[in-house]
């Protein structure tokens, strides 16, 4: 068997060798590709051959497989797509497939088109626009390259589109137009031009806050307004579509481009009707970004006419005018304590018939407030609330079997239990108990109320009550409206009354009396007598009436001035029952006084006369007589009186009345008991008193009389008159008048003439006349002309006679005041000008003449004749030594004398290095009599000279003031064991030097110049700084150790300062004569008043520098170090550093020692102290850097030797 199988095997060997090589197919190559085709071609091979075309390397699955000729062409492809391509013979085994490969070209997207019901705003800057395209059968990997702008540089987004369907472009601003294109992007990085662009805009932010206030026939819609300056935060109007539907069908459209309006008014609405509307912003192209649809529905119509029915301890009813069916789905009727707020409880009832006009809550606690409202109901079951009422709920009733029952002769008590104290609804706020004899079906009903609360017991009593009657009684108690619910406490009968009581003796005369008392109950009359007998052992009078409810009774035919007693008696079936009047007796008056008549009547008393009584009995006598006086007839008013105990005495006099004054008078006559009986006269009218003569009102033809009344009133009467004769015979003028004045006219000028007033009181009676003095009438006003003769101390007034004859005298003043008020000077004279001398010059005076009557009465008001300005005088130059003062490096102040100018006199101040003033270095003008002068040069010599300058401008000559020089430096003792402070004066500012107590080894003297000479360079071995040229030398001798930090603070002007110079970063560096270079003190820069303040622990050259903070920590400089705090130096300096760095300085062991922060100018300072203040220990130390944004830090050894 196996031989015949190697042979076999053999065979085949043979027959194999002997059969021919057939060619493969050599590798495809690619042809014509377009967008939709692609052609492959291929040679070798023997036909028919198998063509395949996948879309996959592994040809998983196939487009086209099957017989192929060479050159072959695949059509209908997506573009953008790659396409595998394997071709063999047919007769070959799989394994002669060649392969090749190619991508079908990029289709432009076409079509581009934007779907605004897509677009949406959520806030001002995402914003979506809705765009899409034509793919144009691009394979479905391909990316698409949107480019948007909205006016600016393009915006460029990748998208893989498969379908070219609407996409959403995100992140857009609110608002905003923009424009859109799009390109295709090819695998093989190929790429498509753009398409057209298209414009659109996105929506305005979408509405917010969107709410709904509906009415019966209106709708107000309110919203948070879109309106802004900024365009992607604004809107340009809003937009509402109303319907009757939910689809929106047939909707009522409303717009507005006023973006600021916050609500729209719906109105004419349907009553009780359901609405949808949809509401939204519009942009710039009036595309509406509108919300959800929304619904409402409008009110019915509120119940009207609520009115309240019956209310008990636990339920009420209320009615109200029924609506139309179709106005109304039904009512609801609420009942609340309080102001149906939410979470209170609200009591109700519902009804859904429009035609039921009532409803009853029967929920209701007792005694309890409850304000109740009716609401029609509309269709989506919303109220619309009427009017309120208010109402509170009976209390609980009292139960009558807990009621006990006394009766008396006028009054019942029913004594009960009481509700409790609390809660409310189970107590009450009172209690009524009523009483009726009808059983209150008419008639009088008696009632008694209480309103407090008592814990056991509580009793009412009905008074008043009529004796011997039978009386229906009931309880109730009370809400807090005071209702009562009632309990029936059946009946019971009252007992007989006691003595009349309230019996008083109202009024005794002088032949009857009058007596009043409280009716007693249910009698049948009354009686009031009078007795002579306390006893009553006979009664001299009396009086009845058969009326029980009289109250009063007057007892007629007593004798005059006679003692009598009285009392009053209530019958009750023919007995009487008495009590005493109080008081209980009383004398009757005396005979009233007549033929009343006035003996004689003054200015301030009036006389009174009668016919005294007879006086030969008891009954025709009297005790005293008394005169009353009055401005009231019924006597209460002002009261003034006079009084005799002589009977036969037939007059009294009243003094201290007031003039013309009318008076009510009455006489009376006493008793015993000091009781009067007046006689009442007319009424007459004091005398008025005389005029007193006041000043007089004058002008050329006419006379002013003027008068004080002297205490007359109103209506005094005066009669005025003048002559120009003393016996006014015959009266030249008169005036009748109620004033205090009388004006004549038509009188000549300057012409004496008589005067006299009469006054007459209002009955018409006049007093003798007032004369008043002698005056004249008023000259004329002179005429006004102008000032002369003036100088610097004198002038001249001048006026016209006006009109006045020779002779005539007039009175010039003038002031420096307007109003002539201070010092005034004046001048009498016959003639028609006034020189006054002895005047301040320059100043401003005030002229005014006026002209005098024979009298010696001046015009008034004075006649002004102008202003005139006196001339200015050459100021008055101090010597030197106090002539200037504050001496600084760039300047000097000066004072002067004014030698007699006003305040008002401007000074011209000229400053010259020249003597003859041949250049003028500075000058002032100044309204005072000192100046300062500044940024002169330092250590110059200027000479100074003054000039006054008048109000009208005219100059006086110049004052020479003399020289000074301006300061150079300052020199000052610093003491050793004494705080000292040199300073040196500039107009900027103070340049000074603090050294404290023990700051230096020995006293010494400091110089202090001001640097007038170049500074050296900027050189620096520890920090970068810019030099600004401003600087300062101090020396000092004899010489002497520092031993602590010096303060040095030197003031700057900004126009000194190099241009570039950061203020903020100006340091005081000390200059090292040594090795030439300048070192940055700890400095501190005010800014707000330009200057720097730093320390330093050398006396040297100084200089105002800028200090430039480094940017890294590649160039930190610390200086000394180590550093020896207890040696002549001064601090541990961190320089270099950048602004705000922080330094923290830890011992080995990595305990923290002390934090420290760099200045703006990249400096910070370590004293050796630690953070608590205490002194560091010798050693070595480490410092760690690092800068403000902790991005950058360094360690540095440091070490401190004590």
């Amino acid at each position: 068997m196996l031989s015949r199988a190697k042979l076999t095997i053999a065979a085949a060997c043979l027959l194999a060798a002997a059969v021919p090589v057939r060619a493969v197919v050599n590798a495809p190559t690619v042809g014509a590709v377009t967008t939709s085709a692609v052609t492959f071609a291929w040679t070798g091979g023997v036909s028919p051959f198998i063509g395949v075309l996948s879309d996959t390397n592994t040809f998983a699955w196939t487009i086209s497989s099957g017989p192929a000729v060479s050159p072959v062409t695949y059509t209908s492809l997506d573009a953008n797509s790659t396409y595998y391509f394997q071709v063999k013979s047919s007769a070959d085994t799989d394994a002669g497939y060649r392969s090749t490969y190619t991508i079908t070209q990029l289709a432009a997207p076409t079509g581009l088109y934007s779907v605004p019901e897509y677009f949406s705003a959520q806030s001002s800057h995402t914003a979506i626009v809705t765009i899409g395209w034509n793919t144009n059968n691009n394979h479905e990997a391909t990316i698409y390259e949107v480019a948007y702008n909205n006016g600016g540089a393009d915006t460029v987004a990748p998208y893989i589109n498969p379908l070219g369907s609407p996409i959403d472009i995100a992140g857009l601003d609110a608002n905003t137009s923009y424009n859109f294109k799009v390109r295709a992007r090819g695998s093989s990085g190929a790429v498509t031009a753009y398409t057209t662009a298209i414009t659109t805009a996105t929506p305005a932010l979408r509405l917010s806050g969107l709410s709904e206030q509906v009415f019966q026939t209106s709708a107000i819609v309110s919203w948070t307004p879109v309106d802004s300056a900024v365009p992607a935060q604004d809107s340009e109007g809003y937009s509402l579509d109303l319907s009757l539907s939910p689809s929106m069908s047939s909707p009522v459209p409303w717009t507005t481009a006023n973006s600021a309006i916050t609500s729209t008014t719906l109105t004419p609405l349907v009553t009780n009707t359901t609405y949808y509307y949809r509401a939204g912003t519009l942009n710039i192209s009036g595309l509406a970004n509108v919300e959800a649809t929304r619904v409402f529905t409008t009110l019915s119509p509120a119940p009207t006419g609520l009115t309240r029915g019956t209310v008990t301890d636990g339920s009420a009813n209320f009615s109200w005018t029924a609506l139309a069916p179709a106005q109304v789905m039904g009512y609801r009727l609420e009942a609340a304590t309080g102001t149906f707020s939410s979470g209170e409880t609200v009591h109700s009832a519902t009804t859904y018939s429009a035609a039921q006009n009532s409803l009853t809550i029967v929920t209701l606690d007792p005694n309890t407030t409850y304000y109740f409202r009716a609401a029609g109901l509309n269709t989506a079951y919303v109220p619309n609330y009427g009017s309120q009422l208010s109402s509170v709920t009976l209390a609980l009733p009292i139960s009558a079997g807990f009621v006990n029952v006394v009766a008396e002769p006028q009054a019942i008590t029913a004594t009960f239990p009481p509700l409790p104290g609390s809660p409310q609804a189970f107590a009450a706020e009172g209690y009524l108990l009523q009483g009726s004899t009808t059983n209150f079906s008419g008639g009088t009903v008696y009632s008694s109320a209480t309103y407090e609360y008592r814990e056991y017991q509580q009793s009412l009593t009905l008074t008043g009550l009529s004796p011997n009657n039978t009386y229906y009684l009931r309880l109730g108690s009370l809400n807090w409206q005071r209702t009562p619910n009632f309990s029936v406490l059946g009946s019971t009968r009252t007992g007989f009354p006691g003595n009349p009581a309230g019996v008083l003796l109202d009024n005794v005369w002088s032949s009857s009396a009058a007596v009043s008392f409280t009716p007693g109950i249910a009698a049948e009359g009354h009686v009031a007598e009078a007795s002579v007998y306390r006893f009553f052992n006979t009664v001299a009078a009396s009086s009845a009436s058969p009326s029980g409810t009289i109250s009063n009774l007057v007892i007629p035919g007593l004798s005059p001035n006679t003692t009598y007693y009285f009392r009053a008696g209530a019958l009750y079936n023919g007995a009487t029952v008495y009590s005493n009047t109080y008081p209980d007796h009383q004398q009757t008056l005396p005979l009233a006084l007549t033929g009343l008549g006035f003996a004689g009547v003054f200015r301030s008393s009036v006389t009174v006369n009668w016919l005294p009584l007879l006086n030969d009995s008891q009954a025709t006598s009297a005790e005293s007589y008394l005169l009353q006086a009055s401005t009231s007839p019924v006597f209460n008013g002002a009261l003034f009186s006079s009084s005799t105990l002589n009977i036969g005495l037939d007059r009294l006099s009243i003094t201290g009345l007031s003039p013309n004054t009318s008076y009510y008078f009455r006489a009376g006559t006493f008793n015993m008991e000091g009781r009067v009986n007046y006689a009442a006269t007319p009424a007459t009218a004091t005398l008025p008193s005389p005029p007193l003569p006041g000043a007089f009102g004058l002008t050329p033809d006419a006379m002013t009389l003027t008068w004080t009344s002297d205490g007359n009133p109103a209506d005094t009467r005066y009669l005025a008159e003048i002559d120009d004769n003393e016996d006014f015979a015959p009266v030249l003028a008169s005036s009748l008048t109620a004033i205090s004045s009388a004006t004549f006219f038509g009188l000549a000028p300057n012409t004496t003439y008589y005067t006299r007033v009469t006054a007459y009181n209002r009955l018409g009676r006049a007093i003798p006349a007032v004369r008043f003095p002698d005056m004249a009438t008023d000259a004329y006003d002179p005429s006004p002309a102008a000032a002369s003769g003036i100088g610097a101390y004198a002038l001249s007034a001048n006026w016209g006679p006006g009109g006045n004859l020779a002779g005539t005298y007039y009175q010039a003043a003038i002031s420096s005041n307007t109003d002539f008020s201070g010092t005034v000077l004046s001048s009498v004279t016959l003639a028609n000008t006034a020189a006054f001398t002895g005047l301040v010059s320059n100043a401003s005076y005030y002229l005014r003449v006026s002209a005098l009557n024979r009298t010696g009465v001046a015009t008034d008001p004075p006649i002004a004749l102008g202003t005139a300005l006196t001339w200015p005088t050459t100021a008055y130059a101090l010597p030197k030594a106090e002539a200037f003062f504050d001496m600084m490096t760039d300047g000097f102040s000066l004072r002067w004398e004014p030698n007699g100018n006003s305040s008002h006199t401007v000074y011209y101040v000229e400053a010259s290095t020249k003597a003859d003033f041949s250049v003028i270095n500075s000058s002032r003008l100044i309204n005072a009599l000192s100046c300062t002068f500044s940024d002169l040069a330092i250590d110059t010599t200027y000479w100074l000279q003054i000039q006054a300058r008048g109000q009208s401008g005219i100059q006086s000559a110049f004052a020479d003031a003399g020289s000074t020089r301006t300061l150079l430096s300052t020199q000052g003792n610093a003491l050793a064991l004494q705080e000292t402070t040199v300073s040196l004066e500039t107009s900027y500012g103070t340049i000074s030097v603090l050294l404290p107590s023990g700051a230096i080894g020995g006293s010494t003297r400091l110089t202090i110049t001001p640097s007038t000479f170049t500074l050296p360079g900027p050189a620096s071995a520890v920090s970068q700084l810019t030099p600004t040229g401003i600087g300062l030398v101090i020396n000092h001798f004899p010489p002497t150790l520092v031993l602590g930090a010096i303060t040095i603070t030197l003031p700057y002007r900004i126009a000194d300062l190099p241009p570039g110079i950061d203020r903020s970063r100006l340091v005081l560096a000390l200059h090292d004569d040594v090795n030439n270079i300048w070192v940055p003190l700890p400095s501190v820069s005010d800014t707000a008043n330009n200057l720097v303040v730093g320390q330093t622990w050398h006396l040297s050259t100084f200089q105002l520098m800028q200090s430039n903070p480094g940017t890294g920590l590649a160039a930190v400089k610390i200086y000394p170090n180590p550093y020896r705090p207890n040696s002549v130096s001064d601090v541990m300096h961190f320089a270099n550093l950048p602004a705000g760095a922080r330094v923290k300085i830890y011992t080995f062991l990595g305990e923290l020692v002390r934090s420290l922060k760099a200045d703006v100018n990249g400096m910070a300072h370590w004293d050796g102290a630690n953070d608590d203040g205490r002194a560091a220990a010798s050693g070595v130390y480490i410092a760690f850097i690092r800068t403000s944004d902790k991005k950058s830090s360094k360690s540095f050894k440091v070490a401190l030797e004590r």
